[in-house]
C-alpha cells in the first residue's frame, strides 16, 4: 500500500460546511477526516465540491517565529498553494532558516528590494542606515547557493487572472510605494481588465478596486473582502515579519477563488524570541523595537 496524497474539501450537509481532509492510498480507498463544522450561508458550494484558495504572504523579512507560526496558520486552514512576494531576508536575525523554510513551498515568488540588495542587483546606498546595516549583516550569514536563489528570482510572475510583484506593477525595479490614490491608480490602470494584483513592500495591507465608471475606492478593513473578478484590483497583504499598520500580529492573505473572497489573517507569533535574537546579532535595536509594536 503506498501513499498517494492529502486532500482538502469543503462539503455542504444539513445546512452547515464541513472542512475535511482526506488521506489517500493506492489500492485502498481515502481515509477521511473532519477538520472543522460550522453553519453555512446562502452561496456556499456545493456537496464535494474542491475549493482553490491560496496563501499570499509577504515580507519575512528574516523573521522566523512569525514565518513559522505563519506557515501554521496556513497549514490549519488546509492551505497548499503558496505565493510569496518578495523580502525573505533583511532586518531580522535568521535570513538562512527562513530561506531553508521557504525553498519548495511556494508555486510563485518573487524579489523583494532586500533579496535583490543581498545580491547587488540593488544597490545597498539606496536603503536607509538601519536598512542597510541589516542587509551587510545579512550578507555575511548566507552562503552562495542562497544568495544565487535570491539572485535568480524575478521581479513579477503574471498569469491572465493575476499579478504577482513585490512594489509595483509599474517599473518593479524601481521598488516605489503604493500607499495613497494617486499611484494606486496609476498602477491599477497598467494592469489587463479582470486583474488581481497582489503586492506587499509597505507592510500594510490595504486594497483599491477600479470600478467600471474609472473611480478607485480604498479598503483599509481586509478581514473579508469580496472581490469582483470584473473589475481591476490591487491588495497589499501586509508582512509576515515586521508589520506597519499599528498591529505586530504577522500578516498575510488567504485568496478563495471560487468565492471570489480575500480574507487578511493576522496571527500571533513569539514576538520576545524574535527581538532577542536581533539584539544578540548586534543588528540596530530599533528593529527590535518595532517588532513588538508594529510600526
Amino acid at each position: 500500500m503506498s501513499f498517494s496524497g492529502i486532500y482538502f474539501f469543503e462539503e455542504y450537509s444539513k445546512n452547515t460546511i464541513i472542512h475535511t481532509r482526506q488521506f489517500v492510498f493506492e489500492n485502498k480507498g481515502p481515509i477521511k477526516e473532519v477538520l472543522w463544522k460550522a453553519p453555512c450561508c446562502r452561496g456556499d458550494l456545493p456537496f464535494g465540491r474542491m475549493r482553490v484558495r491560496y496563501a499570499v504572504l509577504s515580507d519575512v523579512h528574516g523573521n522566523l517565529e512569525a514565518f513559522q507560526a505563519a506557515l501554521k496558520d496556513v497549514e490549519d486552514e488546509g492551505i497548499e498553494s503558496i505565493v510569496y512576494l518578495g523580502d525573505i531576508v533583511g532586518y531580522g536575525a535568521n535570513p538562512k532558516e527562513c530561506l531553508d523554510l521557504l525553498r519548495g513551498k511556494t508555486q510563485a515568488i518573487v524579489a523583494g528590494n532586500h533579496d535583490w540588495g543581498v545580491t547587488g542587483k540593488t544597490d545597498v546606498r539606496s536603503f536607509n542606515a538601519v536598512a542597510r546595516a541589516a542587509i551587510e549583516w545579512t550578507i555575511s550569514q548566507l552562503d552562495s547557493n542562497d544568495k544565487d536563489f535570491l539572485d535568480h528570482l524575478p521581479l513579477t510572475d503574471d498569469t491572465p487572472s493575476f499579478t504577482y510583484t513585490h512594489s509595483t506593477p509599474i517599473d518593479p525595479q524601481n521598488w516605489n510605494y503604493i500607499l495613497g490614490e494617486n499611484e494606486a491608480l496609476e498602477n491599477i490602470k497598467a494592469l489587463p481588465s479582470k486583474s488581481l494584483c497582489f503586492v506587499g513592500h509597505s507592510h500594510i495591507p490595504i486594497a483599491f478596486e477600479l470600478h467600471g465608471s474609472g473611480c478607485l475606492s480604498k479598503r483599509t478593513s481586509l478581514v473579508k473582502t469580496v472581490v469582483n473578478r470584473e473589475r481591476r484590483f490591487i491588495i497589499n497583504v501586509g508582512s509576515v515579519g515586521q508589520p506597519r499598520d499599528g498591529d505586530p500580529r504577522a500578516s498575510y492573505g488567504i485568496f478563495d477563488e471560487d468565492r471570489s473572497l480575500f480574507f487578511l489573517r493576522r496571527v500571533e507569533y513569539d514576538v520576545v524570541s524574535a527581538q532577542r535574537k536581533i539584539l544578540l546579532a548586534g543588528l540596530p535595536p530599533v528593529l527590535a523595537d518595532r517588532i513588538g509594536k508594529g510600526w
